[in-house]
């Protein structure tokens, strides 16, 4: 009589009298009646139709006097007498939610919840409300699949719940049904991410992209990520709709729809990092700098990006978006100085965009240094082999910074009354303005001032995209050599 769903159902019922919200024609009831596993039951219904489908089913079943038939709106006009089980299948989660929620009897209930929609909802929800899954089952009739929750009131202290905890519950992977359910819920979870992805809207793409990951591993297979997704996290960490006119960031080499088999970090797409991604089986390369920033005129083996695409390698690159990005490289200097320094940003030092969105910072330095102490500070931070900089002889009162080659800036860093600058290769000319300005201004190297950024970025991506493999290429290195 009674299908796998509601099967289910009945093997959690425990007690000798089962409430069933939502009878509709009391299928279970009936059979928990006549095998015997409850002495008697209630059959409620928000409708009077189901409730008469409900009396012919108990009738044939020759249980009707074991049971009471009631008119009522979830539990709102269920009297407690002795209900030891409530079942409440077939319905969305937020209002099973709702039912559960007008309920002022649920204390030492056992709670059978089979939600058709919304099961996130009904666990965070069961969370938040002082309840506990004591078990939860998963089964397939046909090309659905369905949960069931097995739940108890436990305290009134709500309980923080992960996402990933939200959409499983606690279903045991060693049960196929379990793992079933699991998938479709990662297909679901990858096609809404996907749908965003390619609709711009990246960080919400990246998050569903995400949790569908976890659930594949939480079932024992391998998360599949494209190179789209790369793509979209980098979207994420630094928006592109914070391109400098004439930067070339993106994809920049490559097909988008190619699925990733590793990934290679690093500042520069050189040759050796290309060839470095062949030998590791990495076929996408994330980069700071542009491995295509000037017009090619010729095509061979000694062009990075001619290399890649013959070895059917994505490299993706993100320039000036990731120069100006929360938590990027500007943000990552300010970080690395606050602790010894006691910094406080009071400007931008070089504003692009209409929001005051730029290149680097203008701080305050709460603890006075002097300017040869900041050069050692700097050569420590930054694991330089050498700090060039200019003496003025005055303590450094206010900062400013700015990653990479931005020696032209020097202007703008003694126009808002900096002691000292730093930044990266700096010229001839900019070292006489700042000996006549009387400005410290000190050059740890364009590499050394952004390839900080690698780190962070390998982090955010082993965060964010569980399963897949990013590593930092061993040819990401300082391309300079010195003679000491």
């Amino acid at each position: 009589m009674l299908d796998k769903r509601l099967k289910l159902c009945a093997e959690l019922v425990k007690g000798s009298r089962v409430c069933d919200i939502g009878t509709d024609h009391a299928y279970l009831v009936a059979e928990l009646l006549s095998e015997g596993k409850c002495t008697s039951a209630v059959a409620a219904d928000i409708n009077e139709g189901p409730l008469s489908a409900a009396k012919a089913t108990l009738e044939k079943a020759g249980v009707l006097d074991k049971t009471d038939l009631i008119l009522s709106d979830g539990l709102k006009s269920v009297p407690e007498s002795g209900i030891t089980d409530i079942v409440i299948a077939g319905m969305g989660g937020e209002l099973i939610s709702r039912i559960l929620e007008a309920c002022d009897y649920l204390n030492g209930k056992n709670l059978i919840l089979q939600p058709m929609t919304q099961v996130p909802y009904l666990i965070e929800w069961l969370y938040g409300n002082g309840f506990e899954i004591i078990g939860q089952r998963a089964v397939t009739d046909g090309k659905f699949c369905y949960t069931v929750i097995n739940a108890v009131k436990t305290s009134a202290e709500p309980i923080s719940i992960t996402p990933l905890f939200a959409l499983l519950g606690k279903l045991d992977f060693t049960d196929e049904n379990a793992v079933i359910y699991a998938k479709k819920q990662a297909d679901r979870l990858y096609s809404a991410g996907y749908a965003l992805r390619d609709s711009g809207r990246s960080a919400d793409a990246v998050k569903n992209i995400a949790l569908a990951a976890e659930i594949i591993l939480k079932t024992g297979g391998k998360p599949m990520y494209t190179v789209k997704d790369i793509f979209a996290l980098m979207d994420e960490i630094a928006p592109m709709k914070n391109l400098h006119k004439g930067d070339n960031s993106g994809l920049l080499v490559g097909n988008p729809d190619t699925e990733v088999k590793k990934v290679l970090f690093a500042l520069d797409i050189t040759c050796d990092a290309v060839r470095e991604a062949v030998k590791i089986g990495a076929n996408v390369i994330v980069a700071h700098h542009p491995v295509i920033f000037h017009p090619l005129y010729t095509l061979d083996d000694s062009n990075p990006a001619c290399l890649a695409l013959k070895n059917n390698i994505a490299c993706i690159c993100f320039h000036s978006p990731l120069d100006m990005a929360d938590g990027g490289i500007n943000d990552i200097i300010f970080d690395m100085l606050e602790p010894a320094l006691k910094l406080k940003k009071q400007a931008m030092l070089e504003p692009v965009h209409p929001d005051g969105r730029g290149y680097g910072f203008v701080c305050t330095v709460c603890e006075e240094v002097l300017p040869d102490e900041l050069g050692k500070l700097l050569k420590k931070l930054f694991g330089c082999t050498i700090v060039r900089y200019t003496n003025s002889g005055r303590p450094v009162k206010k900062l400013a910074f700015c990653s990479g080659g931005a020696g032209g800036n020097l202007p703008l860093a003694i126009s808002q009354g900096a002691d000292a600058y730093i930044t990266g290769d700096v010229k001839h000319d900019q070292w006489i303005t700042a000996r006549n300005s009387g400005i410290a201004l000190y050059d740890c190297g364009h590499f050394h001032t952004e390839d900080i950024v690698i780190p962070y970025l390998i982090n955010r991506f082993n965060t964010a995209f569980p399963g897949l493999e990013a590593v930092r290429a061993k040819a990401d290195t300082d391309p300079v050599d010195y003679i000491l």
